[in-house]
């Protein structure tokens, strides 16, 4: 296998058929669930006294000073069981919240991994002058496979979160008792999952397998080309960790208005760079985004082209071009 050649048309296949840039930025949706949440507290400082004192930054005018007390004050006279009603709701809005987002995310990643894999399987089999693909193409290429892809990818999460609470005390002893070395066996682990998966979606588009025959297929071509899988895991994966650290490298900039204004300790300094901060990294989310979209865009086209030249041809279902659409 020629492990040159498919990273080279993996990029000439992304870079012309740059429709494939967005499903690849819904494909990083569904590249986990991330949940949780954080709660942040402090204690106003007060000094003992019939006038009290405040022992606030040195940047706060006296009035700013006084406002914050009165603030902290109104909030210790509202009643417990208002802020545990307010508390209650909060917490059933935050998990409605986060079920909504986790089956948009599981639609729109399992939607966007199927478009890269469909279209770079079209664009393997065009001709060097065919037109770039359309969405359309697309669209209606992955049709007949969606529903079997989304049921793959929502088994696997509802499988590994089971395992997972399951497991939960044994992996943290494992971890313990190993002296963190088994976070490596859980990361290898993590990682031949997610191939399993890769593989077994390009087996549900490319051979038209059902969901059970297509992880058996992908078990078959990992396990029998495992040499080969694993120099072009560490080719992708190392490429992966470098190109992630030059995309998020710009996160560095967006709290230096904020430290610099600490650093100054002037308070108009302070709302200036909070601001200016807050600017920066609504301004770098999307960039963040759309290139982390083209990279697993990119991941996803390599993958499906080493499934394609590790199998053998003769055995799979051949992609069905309309020849009324240009490709």
């Amino acid at each position: 296998m020629d492990f040159g050649e498919i990273l080279s048309k993996a990029w000439k296949i992304i870079w012309k058929h740059k429709i494939l840039w967005l499903f690849g930025v819904l494909a990083g949706c569904g590249m986990g669930s991330a949940g949780g949440g954080g709660s942040s507290g402090g204690n106003a400082v007060y000094s003992g006294g019939e006038t009290g004192s405040w022992n606030g930054p040195p940047f706060m005018s006296p009035s700013a000073q006084r406002a914050f007390e009165d603030f902290a004050q109104w909030l210790a006279d509202i009643p417990v069981g208002v802020w545990v009603s307010l508390g209650l709701t909060i917490a059933l809005a935050l998990i409605l919240i986060g079920l909504v987002m986790s089956v948009v995310m599981l639609f729109a990643g399992s939607f966007g991994k199927a478009g890269v894999i469909k279209g770079t399987l079209i664009a393997d089999e065009a001709a060097s002058d065919a037109k770039p693909i359309s969405l359309k193409q697309v669209f209606t290429g992955i049709k007949p496979y969606f529903w079997k892809v989304l049921l793959l990818n929502l088994g696997l999460r509802v499988a590994g979160f089971i395992i997972g609470f399951l497991l939960f005390i044994p992996i943290i002893l494992l971890v313990v008792f190993t002296c963190g070395l088994g976070v490596f066996l859980l990361i290898a682990i993590g990682i031949f999952i997610d191939l399993m998966v890769n593989f077994s979606t390009i087996a549900i588009i490319q051979e038209d397998k059902d969901i059970f025959e297509a992880i058996s297929r992908a078990w078959q071509v990992i396990t029998r080309n495992l040499g080969k899988v694993l120099v072009m895991f560490l080719i992708l994966g190392l490429g992966q960790i470098i190109i992630g650290l030059v995309i998020a490298l710009p996160l560095i900039l967006v709290p230096m208005p904020l430290v610099l204004g600490l650093l100054a300790l002037d308070g108009g300094a302070v709302g200036a760079g909070v601001i200016v901060s807050i600017i920066l990294f609504l301004l770098m989310i999307p960039i963040m985004i759309f290139l982390g979209g083209v990279l697993k865009a990119y991941v996803l086209a390599s993958w499906t082209l080493t499934y394609r030249r590790l199998t053998d041809k003769a055995d799979l279902t051949p992609t069905v071009l309309n020849p009324q659409e240009p490709v």
